[in-house]
């Protein structure tokens, strides 16, 4: 029988207190296997999914973007569960700023978390990696990491280069087994789906919240968001054997979005503005 093999192995997720890193480590711990959270603070939502799962969850409180901070919590991690099978560099943040308004502060924070933190994640967790023998690097991009959108590009900087990151590792580890992927969600139903492009299109075209959102899944083709389990999913398989085989790609989880930009179509028309 074929199924997601992850029971036992041993995964760090950054950022698990949030939306869809949370969803990631619930997925993991429902399916057998053990989780760090590396995070900033503790949601009591990670708290609960941990409790649930006693002796295969730690909260490892940690600044990514500080390099001693992740090599203290890939240490912990180890000591904790034995090794590091698994690396989910979810942790990110988002900004909008066109072009002439580009200011150091927002890009220099940008590149921090989404970029350097991920970097130093990846460092310390690569020698427990190399022993584990099915080591795993998965990258949370985004869809903004393969189209362009207007007055996004300290977003979608930080997510093209995890994406070409992405690339180089695989070609880097690949000799010691291990795999990295990135997977690109489209618009996930989240708070930082709700605050960035949700409640500001209800503003520019002074909308209910739901009219907006129909407006913004108009430009979907399958017409919806996407869901965090889904990108759960994702990770699940790549992260068991059946993924084996997949390394260096970018995993577009949008619904559509992507290649209908690149098929000419027009999605970003309500957003110029935004």
């Amino acid at each position: 029988m074929i199924g997601i093999d992850v029971a036992g192995i041993r995964v760090a997720v950054t950022g698990a207190s949030g939306v869809i890193g949370l969803a990631i480590a619930k997925a993991f711990l429902e399916n057998g296997a053990s989780v760090a959270n590396w995070d900033l603070s503790e949601s009591p939502e990670a708290k609960a999914a941990g409790d649930a799962h006693p002796g295969r969850y730690r909260f490892i409180q940690a600044d990514l973007v500080e390099e001693t901070q992740a090599k203290a919590a890939a240490q912990a991690t180890a000591g904790a569960f034995g090794g590091i099978d698994v690396l989910v560099n979810n942790a990110g943040i988002i900004a909008k700023q066109e072009i002439e308004q580009l200011d150091t502060s927002t890009l220099d924070r940008l590149y921090r978390v989404n970029i350097r933190g991920a970097a130093f994640a990846a460092k310390y967790a690569v020698p427990y990696l190399k022993k584990s023998g099915r080591g795993r690097i998965i990258n949370m991009s985004s869809v903004q990491a393969l189209l362009g959108m207007e007055t996004y590009t300290p977003y979608t900087f930080t997510k093209a280069a995890l994406s070409g990151m992405t690339r180089v590792w695989a070609l880097e580890l690949a000799g010691y087994g291990i795999t990295v992927n990135a997977i690109c969600p489209g618009w996930a139903d989240t708070g930082m789906t709700r605050t960035a492009l949700v409640e500001r299109m209800a503003g520019l075209h002074g909308l209910p919240i739901e009219a907006a959102r129909e407006l913004i899944l108009s430009y979907v083709p399958q017409h919806r968001l996407i869901d965090p389990d889904e990108i759960a999913f994702a990770a699940l398989f790549l992260a068991s054997t059946l993924g084996a085989a997949v390394n260096g790609v970018d995993l577009s989880l949008d619904a559509g979005v992507a290649n209908c930009a690149k098929a000419g179509l027009s999605m970003l028309s309500p957003f110029e503005k935004l």
